[in-house]
């Protein structure tokens, strides 16, 4: 993990301030880049876009994996507060159903995050498990334990569900809605009361011209 860099002596607050500020500077410019050009952002591109020198940017991240580490870090409190937002709905499906859609519009509205975590090291996919796998279960559980759900749908069915419909987050050429077809039909698929699913409430099936156009960002 990368760290601030420290300074002792009489301008150490400032100094800090300044490494605090240059450093939020850095990931806010990173997260822009990678939304435009994909995860082959150099240092040296990055140092140049926020105005700064490259060994400002390496005395915050050692290497391209800090930097990505630091990205994916970032956004964990913020998935953490969707899901606990989800998790105060009173109705457990409502609660399942936000939850869900919630997280899925933030990773597709997020490039930068997308991308982050398809790079994601064992350490942090662990990080967001001990972080973010413990509501997403409890999540899951009072849906099950209220007898709409069914009992073979697990905390482990929701990365899934991102990973799948994350990939239309690469092709800006496409109804932006079209991923809740998807997400929601999955979704419909483990309800066990019919008045728990909006069937034909979702987008309609894509045109060839957008299956074209989804086929050919897939590498």
């Amino acid at each position: 993990m990368s760290a601030t860099p420290t300074v002792s002596g009489p301008d150490a607050p400032r100094a800090r301030k300044d490494a605090v500020r240059n450093r939020a500077i850095l990931l806010e410019t990173a997260d822009r880049l990678i939304a435009i050009r994909g995860l082959d952002v150099t240092f040296h591109q990055l140092a140049a876009a926020a105005g700064m020198g490259v060994g400002t940017v390496y005395r915050h991240f050692a290497d391209r994996e800090a930097l990505l580490g630091a990205l994916i870090e970032q956004r964990f409190d913020t998935a953490h507060d969707i899901l606990s937002a989800a998790e105060r709905i009173s109705d457990p499906i409502e609660a399942l159903r936000t939850a869900i859609v919630r997280t899925c519009e933030y990773h597709l509205s997020d490039r930068a995050l997308w991308q982050a975590m398809m790079s994601a090291t064992k350490r942090h996919q662990e990080l967001a498990r001990e972080r973010l796998s413990p509501i997403c279960t409890r999540i899951v559980e009072r849906a099950i334990a209220s007898g709409r759900l069914r009992d073979d749908f697990t905390a482990q069915d929701l990365p899934m569900i991102f990973l799948l419909t994350g990939g239309l987050s690469r092709n800006a050429d496409v109804r932006p809605d079209l991923w809740r077809r998807y997400v929601e039909s999955i979704i419909d698929g483990f309800m066990l009361d019919e008045s728990d699913r909006v069937g034909a409430a979702v987008p309609a099936a894509p045109t060839d011209n957008e299956v074209e156009r989804i086929m050919s960002c897939i590498e």
